[in-house]
Parts: C-alpha cells; structure tokens; sequence
C-alpha cells in the first residue's frame, strides 16, 4: 500500500464529489445566464414601451434582441458540439503539477486519458483497475467542459447586454 493509498481510501466518494462539483457549475452558470437574459428581456420592454427610441435606443433594442437568443442557446445542455461550433471549445491549456483538478478551468485541460491518469496519482491509486471510476471520470470531463462553455457564452452575452446598457444610457442622455 502506497503512502496516499491509506490517506485517500475512497476513490470513488471524492470522484463523486468532483462530478458534483462540476454539475454545481454548470447549474450556477444557467443560473446567471438565466437572470441576464430575463434583465435583457425587461430592459428590452422598459425601452420599447417607455421611451421614444432614437439611434442610441435603437442600437440598445438590437443589442438587447441578440442577447435574447444567445442566452436561450446557452441553456442548451452543450455536453456534445456539432463541428460548426468549434469556437466554444474550451482552449487547452498547458497542464501543470499546480493544477487543482477540482476547479472548471483546470479540468478543461486534460482529456479524458489524461485526466484519468493525473486522478490515479492524485487520489491515490486503484481508478485505472475499475472501468466504473473511468466512467465518473469521463461525466467529470463531459460536465467542466459543458461549464467551460457556458461559461463563454455568458461572457458574450455580457458584452452584448453591456452594448445595450450603453445605448440606453446614450438615449436617455439623448431625451
């Protein structure tokens, strides 16, 4: 028995915990996307039904338009991507002994062999003996990817709802 093997005995209970540390981020980030597409949808309403739309009003209500479709295909599951949706890869990064293989940044790193080989070391021996733990290992990656990706498309949406906020700071400084 390995030194780990005795302060890691469980495997499968800190796997487990990883995956519902992924599953968290993915809900959190539906969460926030979720609440910034229904503030684009109420500003989208408070603009059009209460003010005089000029040109920084209209660029808001294109903004705030766009932001409405993008934040509804940000609530897609987006575990698998077609080919024409390659841009929301999560980039990989280099590895590095620093990484904390609990985070959505550092997990996005490592393909799903890789991954199982830096948890075999990290949890102490006896994941590559179980096809079971490989499983778990393979949700882990499907699911910090999947967040990694949501996590984009809520930045885009930021910026295209920020655009917006800046158009209707413009019209109202227009009235």
């Amino acid at each position: 028995m390995s030194v780990s093997a005795h302060l890691t005995p469980e495997p499968e209970r800190r796997l487990w915990l990883i995956l519902e540390s992924m599953r968290h981020a993915v809900d959190w980030a539906d969460l926030r996307i979720g609440a910034l597409t229904a503030f684009a949808v109420a500003e989208l309403a408070f603009i059009k039904i209460l003010l005089p739309v000029g040109p920084p009003g209209f660029l808001a209500l294109v903004s705030l338009t766009v932001a409405l479709p993008l934040g509804v295909f940000a609530f897609a599951p987006l575990k698998r991507l077609p080919k024409w949706l390659h841009f929301l890869e999560p980039h990989k990064g280099r590895m590095s002994a620093d990484d904390s293989l609990i985070t959505v940044d550092d997990l996005v790193k490592y393909s799903h062999g890789d991954l199982i080989f830096r948890l075999d070391k990290y949890l102490g021996g006896g994941i590559t003996a179980t096809p079971y733990y490989e499983d778990i290992i393979g949700q882990i990656v499907e699911n910090a990817r999947a967040a990694s990706r949501k996590q984009s498309l809520f930045r885009a949406e930021c910026v295209v709802v920020g655009i917006g906020q800046l158009g209707l700071l413009g019209q109202l400084i227009w009235r």
